[in-house]
């Protein structure tokens, strides 16, 4: 006879399992529990508790609470020596009636189980609130437990056989309203909305699936009670114990990763090939998309905020002083030697990912091979782009030597267009990027000793007075998935007449349309290995609190598919609160500041912490120090009384000792002297800050305590 095996809630809960009618009761019995513990100590309390009164399992089910509203504290489980358990049982446990049992566990049970919803005023429903499980940071563990049982007379316990390589798990699940909704669902249900009180939701079950380096929410399909080819599973360990029958028997439990939260809410979408559910494609991301978005944090990103910083350089100009007059001067030509330093290396990443990921147009590019060496299409698009990528006369005329601009530039020195740069920037006799990547002396471009550790070329991506930067070619169409990309969504420009905001626009479009170019001529498969997608650049399957289920799995792999995994029903379905979540309980935290602040009281503590400072960040230290409370007044005056930050404390570069020795620093401090002082830092943060959000009569309170003084 075949034995049917399946999964059932703890066996300490079945005497309690009641309902109105048997469907309820057949989906609370086959149902795992939530367990929850308040306690650092758990594990000592669930062993403690399943080995001396397992009864009692029903006041440990997770209920919904809150900080304001917290559960009431268990009562702890008192140890009975080992001699006395079994006469205890025999003598207390009969004379408990079996309306008494359930009155020990119905109540939370069902409340758990089933979620029957309150009456409110005037008769209307109140929906139960949702079951939230806190981190343990928040002073909370939570265990999901179950049976695997014979479907036989008393349900007695099922044995695993490891040495057949059979194996208990859980597998964490993710709901989402199924869309579309069926008909007759209400408001609440449309899809994205979260109510597992609502009878008329009906959700769509998500496996998390892993791959090597890759990892994302697969749609289960119309039967959910499989397991998913390679499925996140979660182990579960055996716990044996003594029933109130003085039958033994063993409950399955394993822990609930709340702590892995933003790692399950993180994990983006992923869809199975030919919409089979029991496979997974090998990657979650289309072959170029790791490398575009490399491209972006390296050069496409860096060069819009180049263009930032230059209009907003433009407006402090063109507001507080005109170009023409002194002052105005020099404010264009630190803006400008700030902008071309940027350039310099951001010219110089985008170099170095060309020689890495399009070493084709790179070798073209330095000059090494002939152009005819390129395929013709996307690859000649590229070079071609390179080199139509120009400066333009007005920006050239503006960067030569001129009254109006001191500079040790000639024309000679302005590179004309983007793959003369590049050339520049990386050419192999020069080696600038090992330069670039050790220059201590500060840029100043009429400053010949200075300017000599810099390139002897400008090519600025931006710039504060002339508005045309170098612009890509027009006719590149937007990337899409035929690229073996994965291009994000189409953001519509805004709709404005402002002359800087289209300036703006048309920026981010050329540095847009590079993009493009580059990521068409980069080869499907790339030898160079590329970092994995950003979190902020993958498709979150749901944003807001997700909601959860957990199954528990027993697998006979040795059967085949004679015997498939037999997966649970599934648990209440929960949410996970994050670290920052307001309804969490919060753990008692108390910080205790030093008593005597006195100067005899500080002079008593010890300076038994030391920050290494580097030559460089030592002599920024020494410029801001030169810096007085008159020069930041004088910064933010118009002209004639405008004075820079810069000429008020120039950069002197690293710090040097006296014989010119270039040196850095290690400060010893007093930790209890930083707390107060980052204490009083915070304050003050905060009531600036309360002028605007009216943050602080919810941030903090003080009571008085008698009799703490400084001084005995």
């Amino acid at each position: 006879m075949k034995e049917i095996v399946q999964w059932t809630a703890p066996s300490p809960l079945w005497a309690g399992i009641s309902g109105s009618g048997e469907a309820v009761v057949r989906e609370a019995m086959l149902q795992p529990a939530i367990l929850r513990f308040a306690t650092d100590s758990f594990m000592d309390d669930f062993m403690n508790m399943i080995s001396n009164d397992p009864a009692r399992l029903g006041d440990f089910l997770a209920l919904p609470e809150t900080w304001r509203g917290p559960l009431a504290p268990v009562a702890p489980v008192e140890t009975v020596p080992s001699f006395l358990l079994k006469n205890g049982r025999s003598r207390f446990f009969p004379t408990r009636t079996r309306q008494e049992l359930m009155r020990l566990s119905a109540g939370p049970l069902e409340t758990s189980l089933k979620g029957q919803p309150g009456t409110g005023q005037a008769g209307v429903e109140i929906p139960p609130p949702a079951l939230k499980l806190y981190q343990p940071s928040h002073q909370r563990f939570y265990l999901v437990a179950g049976c695997l049982v014979c479907r036989q007379a008393g349900l007695p316990d099922h044995a695993v056989a490891g040495n057949r390589q059979e194996r208990v798990t859980f597998v964490v699940r993710r709901l989402r309203p199924a869309d579309p909704q069926p008909t007759g669902a209400t408001a609440s249900s449309a899809p994205g909305a979260l109510n597992p009180s609502d009878p008329g939701t009906v959700y769509d079950e998500y496996a998390l699936v892993t791959t090597p380096g890759n990892k994302g929410w697969q749609k289960v399909g119309a039967k959910a009670e499989q397991l998913v080819k390679d499925e996140e599973q979660l182990p579960l360990s055996p716990t044996n114990f003594t029933d109130a029958d003085e039958r033994r028997r063993r409950l399955f439990s394993g822990l609930i990763p709340v702590s892995k939260r933003e790692a399950y809410m993180g994990a983006p979408l992923s869809s199975a090939p030919n919409g089979n559910s029991g496979s997974q494609s090998s990657t979650n991301v289309l072959p170029k998309t790791a490398r575009k978005i490399l491209f972006r944090t390296l050069v496409s990103e860096p060069w819009k905020r180049i263009v930032d910083r230059a209009i907003a350089n433009q407006k402090a100009i063109t507001e507080e002083a005109a170009p023409t007059v002194p002052e105005g001067r020099t404010q264009v030509k630190e803006a400008r030697e700030q902008l071309q330093v940027s350039s310099w290396y951001v010219l110089l990443d985008l170099a170095k990912f060309l020689s890495e990921h399009v070493s084709e147009v790179w070798k073209v590019v330095l000059g090494q091979v002939p152009e005819t060496n390129l395929t013709a299409g996307a690859q000649q698009k590229l070079f071609d782009a390179l080199k139509n990528t120009v400066a333009g006369p007005a920006l050239i005329n503006a960067l030569k030597s001129v009254p109006a601009d001191p500079s040790v530039y000639t024309e000679a020195s302005i590179k004309p267009n983007l793959r003369e740069a590049l050339k520049a920037i990386k050419n192999p006799a020069d080696d600038w990027e090992e330069k670039l990547d050790n220059v201590k002396t500060p840029y100043v471009r009429d400053d010949a000793g200075l300017a000599a550790a810099w390139p002897p070329f400008l090519f600025p991506l931006a710039d504060p007075v002339v508005p045309a930067t170098p612009q890509v070619p027009n006719g590149e169409p937007q990337l899409s998935a035929a690229d073996q990309v994965d291009a994000e969504g189409i953001i519509a420009d805004p709709e404005t007449t402002d002359s800087v905001e289209l300036q703006r626009q048309s920026a981010y479009a050329a540095i847009d349309r590079l993009t493009a170019f580059v990521v068409r001529a980069m080869p499907i498969a790339s030898p160079t290995a590329v970092p994995e997608p950003p979190l902020a650049s993958q498709k979150l399957l749901q944003t807001g609190q997700g909601l959860f289920v957990i199954r528990f799995v027993y697998e006979r792999p040795l059967c085949g598919p004679l015997e498939p995994p037999e997966v649970s029903k599934p648990t209440t379905p929960f949410q996970m609160a994050g670290y920052f979540d307001p309804d969490a309980p919060a753990r008692p935290i108390r910080i205790a500041l030093p008593l005597d602040t006195s100067p005899a009281g500080l002079r008593k503590f010890d300076k038994n912490t030391a920050f290494a400072i580097s030559d460089v960040l030592c002599g920024q230290m020494q410029r801001l120090r030169a810096m007085t409370f008159g020069d930041l007044v004088l910064s933010v005056l118009p002209w004639p009384f405008h004075k820079s930050l810069s000429a008020a404390a120039p950069d002197a570069g690293a710090c040097k000792g006296g014989d010119g020795l270039e040196i850095g620093m290690i400060c010893s401090i007093s930790i209890p002297i930083i707390t107060i002082c980052a204490l009083l830092l915070l304050m003050i943060i905060v009531s600036l800050l309360d002028i605007v959000f009216r943050w602080m009569p919810y941030f903090f309170i003080c009571f008085p305590v008698p009799g703490l003084k400084a001084k005995k």
